[in-house]
């Protein structure tokens, strides 16, 4: 059977819209800063989304077969690649950005408590979920040596920053939660990197820098078959479109005619790409994210309140994804009903996305938000414990 059809994403698309921008998910909204690129919320939203969609496609020829790697079409294959190189080239433009805008002298301590109170608590804590769900499928006893768990939970622990996603208690843990920790591993990579590449954000060797990265890259990549290549590459991008509009380099188009070129860079990506990180797709995605971050807002859809409402939701999207689509599938009337038909494997398709989006919004509110505040105080005494004078 297969369930992979194109459709049943646009139909759930539409849903997921509709449910956020009920009055009840007013609580994730927050305050408009001029300062801000409008329309990167939205595509946020949906670049997570699409992630979501792969791995439901994936989910059920993982229950059918055991193999985690198979989405069944083009389609759904290609959504996690496209809402994983978006999520890069937004941190490359948000951050080369931030370091254009103080010439390569940011506040770094206070950058990277940022970063960790960013990124740390809802970590944390989709890892300790993940935990109870292993054990409690494990049968709440170790079946393996108590240092070999705690090995693996060590690692687990270490924020992404560790490349791994060791099984534990000889469970592979990494499938409750969809996989995708990986990504966290390339950020923090890349936040490390900026220390080195601060010094081409002074003057406008920027620009420089960023065409001989990419050649670099490229050639590395075609020729050494890096991977790694591939995601600087994707980094590269975002921080290209960063340094051009600093420049005050951007195609001033019609709203209609930028959005209809944003969306058909889409879909020839959909359509008719091979490989979600191959260079051509990065070359589509790349002028997709240019139009966007030049102010295209895709017919007005990346600007509307549901989709900046998902935008501000979309890391707990990502990260607790694994978790609810685990739990969900882990009851056996569910399970079985779903993998009767296409019909049915949808419906508990959109039970999770409606679970999913309940989650991530109090994830959001009562552990992302508050950890983004904390990282915030913290950020402010140790300014103040520094330069007492800034208190």
């Amino acid at each position: 059977m297969d369930i992979s059809i194109a459709p049943a994403y646009f139909v759930l698309m539409a849903l997921v819209l509709g449910l956020a921008a009920l009055p009840q998910f007013r609580f994730v909204d927050e305050a408009k800063s001029s300062a801000r690129y409008s329309a990167l919320d939205g595509l946020r939203g949906f670049a997570a989304l699409s992630v979501f969609f792969h791995h439901v496609a994936i989910t059920y020829y993982f229950i059918d077969a055991g193999e985690w790697s198979h989405a069944g079409s083009r389609f759904y294959t290609l959504l996690g690649p496209v809402g994983v190189s978006l999520f890069f080239m937004i941190t490359g433009f948000l951050f080369w950005g931030k370091m254009l805008r103080t010439k390569g002298r940011p506040a770094w301590q206070e950058l990277y408590i940022h970063r960790i109170f960013r990124i740390g608590p809802m970590y944390l804590f989709v890892v300790l979920v993940m935990f109870f769900i292993v054990f409690a499928k494990t049968g709440f006893q170790l079946l393996e040596s108590s240092s070999a768990v705690m090995a693996s939970a060590l690692q687990w622990l270490a924020l992404g920053i560790i490349d791994t996603q060791p099984d534990v208690n000889t469970y592979q843990a990494k499938y409750v939660l969809a996989g995708v920790t990986w990504t966290i591993f390339y950020e923090w990579v890349f936040y490390a990197s900026l220390i080195a590449t601060a010094f081409f954000a002074r003057g406008r060797k920027h620009l420089v820098y960023i065409g001989v990265g990419l050649v670099f890259s490229l050639i590395t990549r075609r020729f050494l078959h890096w991977d790694e290549s591939g995601f600087a590459m994707l980094f590269l991008c975002g921080m290209g479109v960063a340094s051009l509009l600093h420049e005050n380099i951007k195609l001033r188009l019609p709203s209609k005619l930028s959005s209809a070129i944003a969306l058909a860079c889409i879909s020839a990506v959909l359509i008719w790409s091979d490989n979600g990180y191959g260079t051509p797709t990065m070359l589509l995605l790349a002028i997709f994210f240019y139009l966007v971050c030049s102010g295209t807002s895709v017919f007005g859809l990346l600007t509307t309140t549901p989709a900046t409402r998902l935008g501000n939701i979309s890391y707990s999207i990502y990260l607790m994804q694994g978790l609810v689509l685990t739990t969900v599938f882990s009851i056996t009337p569910l399970k079985n009903f779903a993998m009767a038909s296409v019909l049915n494997y949808w419906t508990i398709g959109m039970l999770c996305l409606c679970v999913l989006l309940i989650c991530a919004a109090l994830g959001y509110a009562f552990v992302e938000r508050p950890g983004i505040a904390l990282g915030k105080q913290l950020s402010r005494r140790q300014t103040s414990a520094v330069n007492p004078e800034l208190s």
